[in-house]
């Protein structure tokens, strides 16, 4: 069976377009596409002409989160839906890793396990028909809390105990004003791509290196992740990006980041 996640590879390479097609559901990923979603981000972080990745859905949808249906079936074993569980948390993690500036581009429903999705790119944006909803309350479910510990972080928490209660949609507009989207544009992956344009011939070390230490602060987990920090910090100081950056700026010219 073909994937359900397409990649699409731009720029020569430099910017990939991951789209979640599974329009029948409203985007709402089964087991198979959050384990091919969590394949593709975590294939990146090997990726060295990656500049800038952005997460879509197909046809007027973001995502509708987990696939309930899917899920259901799954619930009557134990043991599987605890492994469903954990591939959906894999993918959670490998979008927030990937080592490049990730930024998603929303239509439609961006609902559950979606807002999870956008809440764990680096930056989102949508188009006026977007709408958010975390409705646990509405289905009977708790939120993951590094979930709730991300959302809340972005728009409050006063706003965040009103979004879990009621489980209501909350449209493009609101969700920018709250701080949930970052930009509004006519056409959400074009708009993905020029809000990103001004990071893609930055350093990519740098940018790998920042988002480290950033999701580290987000997540308290700067003690467990110093190792991690300082070796790509000190990866930074010896690279030949440096180097270039150095010489650039003595020179009064742009440096050209490889990588390395």
């Amino acid at each position: 069976m073909a994937s359900e996640i397409c990649v699409d590879s731009r720029d020569e390479g430099r910017v990939a377009i991951v789209t979640i097609n599974r329009p029948h559901r409203r985007n709402a990923c089964d087991l198979a596409a959050w384990r091919d979603l969590r394949d593709v981000f975590r294939g990146f972080a090997q990726d060295r002409s990656l500049r800038l990745a952005v997460l879509t859905g197909a046809q007027g949808h973001f995502c509708a989160g987990d696939d309930i249906l899917a899920f259901r079936e799954a619930l009557s074993d134990p043991v599987r839906a605890d492994a469903y569980r954990a591939v959906i948390q894999e993918c959670f993690a490998a979008v927030q890793a990937a080592p490049v500036p990730v930024i998603a581009a929303m239509r439609g429903v961006c609902v559950g396990g979606g807002a999870s999705l956008a809440l764990c790119c680096d930056f989102r944006v949508g188009d006026d028909s977007a709408r958010v909803s975390v409705p646990v309350a509405r289905l009977g479910l708790v939120y993951p809390t590094v979930q709730l510990q991300r959302l809340s972080q972005l728009i409050g928490v006063s706003q965040t105990r009103r979004w879990l209660y009621t489980g209501e949609f909350v449209d493009a507009d609101t969700a920018r004003q709250a701080g949930f989207i970052d930009a509004i544009y006519e056409e959400p992956v074009a708009g993905a791509l020029a809000f990103g344009a001004g990071m893609m011939d930055n350093a990519p070390l740098s940018i790998a290196g920042s988002k480290l230490q950033l999701n580290a602060i987000s997540a308290g987990t700067l003690i467990e992740d110093a190792a991690r920090i300082q070796a790509l910090s000190d990866q930074a100081n010896q690279s030949e990006d440096y180097r270039n950056a150095a010489a650039a700026f003595a020179e009064k010219r742009q440096p050209v980041f490889v990588g390395r």
